[in-house]
């Protein structure tokens, strides 16, 4: 049986369909590969290729439909890396340690009450797994 850790995220203020595309993005590699993959989107020098919700999306270089969720991936990384650390803690080994599953989910909508017309703002839940 292999163990695995967890890091787990509620109500971050991101879009869950952008945390959808990034969760598919990383998944299967290395933490370090990952994390490095993320700070490239932060910086705006990898795009996110977009694969379920491409609908009204530009291309970038290499022909597809793709962006840079700058928010998502900033949260995103933040999980993988206390992810890292809850598998340090149960004595994995942290250079063997690969991105097993992402799973995200739509979280609640907060309106602004008379503020913006009621607009409701985005929120996901997020949960990272790691194993070696």
């Amino acid at each position: 049986m292999t163990e695995e850790a967890k890091a787990v995220g509620k109500n971050l203020p991101i879009s869950w369909k952008y945390s959808t595309e990034i969760g598919r993005f990383i998944k299967g590699d290395s933490v370090d590969k990952a994390e490095h993959k993320l700070e490239k989107v932060i910086e705006k020098e990898l795009h996110v290729p977009y694969t379920k919700f491409d609908s009204d999306a530009g291309h970038k270089s290499g022909g597809e439909a793709g962006g840079y969720p700058v928010n998502a991936a900033e949260e995103i990384l933040a999980l993988v890396q206390a992810a890292r650390s809850n598998g340090e803690d149960q004595g994995m080994n942290p250079n063997a340690l690969d991105i097993s599953n992402v799973i995200v989910n739509q979280g609640r909508e907060v309106a602004t009450p008379s503020r913006h017309r009621g607009r409701t703002s985005k929120a996901a839940h997020v949960k990272v797994f790691v194993s070696e």
